[in-house]
């Protein structure tokens, strides 16, 4: 099985996807807010770029059923019903709806990769899941990082180590691996052991501190809490 790690989505720049499974992290906290999500009801999420994109979307479904979500530096974006906190997408709150979603990198991110030949979602939240259903599909992966505006984010190469330590766990045939994501486990050994401390001290944990959304990098960094794998179809993600 061949698994490749791309710290940031430039990297998957002229690369053709069409055989490849990609998985997508963005833990802090797009990935796993649509995790949450479809794990609580939710119909289906639509990931999209831009905050305009985002309301002519919510307007052409039509409001009634629709929840329009979104942050701009951590924050809920002006209008918007919804964040971008997984602790904001409970049942309650989103069973039986459809949420139309954007951020600053995870949904580029996603949509970056569409042309795969299947997109699944990952965070730490459905990390197991994830390891499994990359093993039965058994095809090249790539786990692509959201990073951070364009840039290395090391809460998602550590979760990205993290999955391919789960899937070599549960593969005993040949295992081929990029530098990357070999930099990926060896980054993951070193700082696994206590996520949320390597996450507040990252760029994207210090910025939702200072908004006050310390909550979101301890529910984060659980690990296995949904059997849920989202996957993009038709520009939708659904589990």
């Amino acid at each position: 099985m061949k698994i490749e790690v791309a710290f940031t989505p430039a990297e998957l720049a002229g690369i053709d996807l069409g055989d490849r499974v990609v998985v997508v992290l963005d833990v802090l906290r797009a990935t796993s807010t649509i995790v949450e999500a479809l794990a609580n009801g939710a119909r289906a999420v639509s990931p999209v770029s831009t905050v305009d994109e985002a309301v002519r979307l919510a307007e052409a479904l039509g409001r009634e059923g629709v929840l329009l979500a979104g942050e701009r530096r951590s924050l809920r974006i002006d209008g918007f019903d919804m964040g971008n906190s997984p602790l904001e997408f409970t049942r309650e709150r989103v069973s039986g709806k459809q949420i139309v979603l954007t951020t600053t990198n995870g949904t580029v991110a996603i949509l970056a990769s569409a042309t795969a030949r299947r997109v699944l979602i990952a965070s730490y939240l459905n990390l197991g899941a994830v390891a499994e259903e990359l093993v039965h599909d058994g095809g090249p992966a790539s786990i692509v990082c959201s990073g951070r505006e364009r840039r290395f984010a090391l809460e998602d190469a550590l979760c990205a180590g993290a999955l391919v330590r789960r899937v070599s766990e549960r593969t005993d045939g040949a295992f081929e691996l990029n530098d990357a994501a070999r930099a990926a486990v060896d980054l993951f050994a070193a700082y696994g052991a206590d996520l949320a401390g390597a996450f507040a001290r990252t760029a994207a944990g210090r910025q939702l501190i200072d908004a006050g959304l310390e909550a979101d990098l301890e529910y984060c960094t659980r690990t296995d809490v949904h059997a849920v794998v989202p996957e993009l179809r038709d520009r939708q993600i659904i589990s």
